[in-house]
């Protein structure tokens, strides 16, 4: 039975987690149409490929739409898409618009496990210490160690972010997210210590 899932496919330059909503705004004809279908339920969901500087990298969110405003004059409009999964791009078509299908679709293989990804050893330390020097003891909440929840809270920029999901679907430590949880905490410790309105080299 094929793992693969044929999607309407819409890339970007953003990678948003599972979790994580995402206001867009809607004005290319061929995404217009994506998004009618979305709107009245034709389709239930679509995919976002990430996309850097035009080329993909393989990689990508599953979302849904959860908000829809009216279009404006020129029948563009503002929405919110709320991601689901993770996959791995396995077919894209581009679609020409005098093809049956004017958006992008493809095939995508959704990544498993992506719920049971956890920092570890000084990661942990790190995020541990980050978030106590964020909050007051009075509101402090236990740590939540899952990367997935990390990166809807730091929303980190989509090749970060890509990088670290390439690490960990490959089975590799996240290399890239330890160092910016490390990178955080010695900024929010030096910030602590200066005086008010000195910014921190």
């Amino acid at each position: 039975m094929s793992r693969t899932l044929p999607l309407p496919l819409f890339p970007l330059s953003i990678f948003p987690v599972p979790g994580q909503q995402s206001g867009l705004r809607i004005f290319e004809p061929r995404y217009r149409s994506l998004f009618d279908e979305l709107e009245s339920m034709r389709i239930l969901e679509f995919g976002i490929p990430f996309s850097l500087n035009g080329k993909l990298s393989g990689l990508g969110s599953i979302a849904r739409l959860v908000a829809s405003g009216e279009p404006n004059a020129d029948g563009h409009r503002d929405v919110m898409v709320q991601t689901t999964d993770l996959f791995l791009l396995k077919e894209y078509h581009a679609n020409q618009l005098e093809s049956s299908f004017q958006y992008p679709t493809g095939k995508v293989e959704r990544i498993p496990n992506w719920d049971t990804w956890n920092i570890h050893g000084s990661a942990l330390e790190d995020w541990s210490r980050l978030r106590t020097l964020q909050m007051p003891a009075d509101l402090a909440t236990p740590v939540n160690n899952s990367i997935v929840e990390i990166l809807k809270e730091l929303r980190p920029e989509g090749a970060q972010v890509n990088q670290i999901v390439k690490d960990l679907a490959c089975g590799k430590r996240p290399e890239g997210l330890n160092e910016m949880l490390r990178f955080a905490r010695l900024i929010m410790e030096q910030e602590v210590q200066t005086k008010p309105g000195y910014f921190p080299n």
